[in-house]
């Protein structure tokens, strides 16, 4: 009994005096773990923060087809805050008569050339075709775009637009009027009143 009282006691002493570099010893494991946990919370926030300022400096590149009164306009802008860089256009036809179309003709034109550099903001725009041109039978012409560029650390994008013109058939055609537009209807006015006059 005296032994087993006697190993308490020691066991007791021990402990009193090693309580301080045990709990250091505690302390320091929680530390560490925190320190881990932080450092990680850090990593990951500063990844995040890189990824973020990245994005912002992208190009992207959008392309889009306008109407302007018997024609197709084509445009083509850098949306996004970077340069691209060696765009390429190329065009994948599915129904219709796209290749009647000027820019698909023009030899050295977008599809079949590179841009080496395009700006933030700049816009390539034209005439693509006349809408009677590309009418066939079938309707008008259904095809995909896809549009090839690099970022200035080198990174490779690719996108693909898909157009169905057909609903070109569905608008209600109006054509702008000219100072010249103006000026023959008003002599024919003028010369409408005379010949009532003359009548009278």
């Amino acid at each position: 009994m005296n032994q087993i009282v006697k190993t308490l006691m020691d066991i007791w002493d021990w402990f009193l005096s090693n309580t301080g570099s045990l709990g250091m010893f505690v302390l320091t494991i929680f530390i560490a773990y925190y320190s881990k946990k932080s450092s990680k919370a850090s990593l990951e926030a500063a990844q995040l923060a890189k990824k973020e300022y990245e994005s912002k400096k992208e190009p992207e590149i959008i392309i889009y087809f306008e109407i302007n009164e018997f024609n197709l306009d084509f445009k083509m802008k850098n949306i996004g805050n970077g340069v691209a860089a060696n765009v390429t256009v190329n065009l994948e036809e599915k129904s219709g008569n796209f290749h009647e179309s000027y820019m698909y003709k023009i030899k050295n034109g977008i599809f079949n050339t590179s841009i080496q550099t395009f700006a933030p903001s700049q816009e390539i725009k034209g005439i693509a075709a006349g809408v009677s041109d590309i009418k066939s039978d079938s309707g008008y012409p259904v095809f995909t775009c896809n549009i090839n560029y690099y970022d200035m650390n080198g990174r490779l994008y690719n996108k693909s637009y898909d157009f169905d013109l057909n609903y070109i058939g569905g608008l209600v055609w109006t054509k702008k009027a000219t100072l010249d537009n103006v000026t023959k209807c008003l002599k024919g006015i003028e010369a409408e009143i005379k010949n009532l006059h003359s009548k009278s």
